[in-house]
């Protein structure tokens, strides 16, 4: 089985539309321009007018906003851990009253940490097995 020899010339012989090209990147540039132009629009529309708080219930007892149970969303979590920490560092780093009543009381941390060193650990008693 011998090649044949091409008889075809080996490149395109008609060229593409031009103008189709054209008018389809045109197309598609308006469409663009277009949903570029509609998104801004619902950015201004969304900025103008910002989200009704709807009324409260008209059901309900009170005229009054009811809030929801304990516990609720915190409106600034890092103040409020702040806030936390720095009253849990007073307790552990102060004396005070824990009830006055029965007479116990609290001390710093440190100062309790050196007296049970000082006083030692309760040990397990050993059993002698044989």
């Amino acid at each position: 089985m011998a090649d044949a020899p091409h008889t075809s010339i080996g490149h395109e012989t008609r060229d593409a539309d031009v103008r189709a090209i054209v008018i389809a990147a045109m197309a598609f540039a308006v469409g663009i321009a277009f949903t570029l132009w509609l998104v801004l629009e619902m950015f201004r529309f969304l900025n103008h007018h910002r989200a009704v708080v709807t009324p409260s219930n008209p059901l309900a007892e009170t005229g009054q906003q009811q809030f929801p149970p304990q516990p609720r969303i915190e409106e600034h979590p890092a103040i409020e851990v702040e806030q936390l920490r720095k009253q849990e560092e007073i307790i552990l780093s102060t004396y005070g009253w824990t009830d006055k009543k029965a007479g116990v009381v609290r001390i710093p941390i440190d100062r309790a940490i050196e007296l049970q060193l000082e006083r030692g650990f309760p040990a397990r008693k050993q059993v002698v097995t044989k």
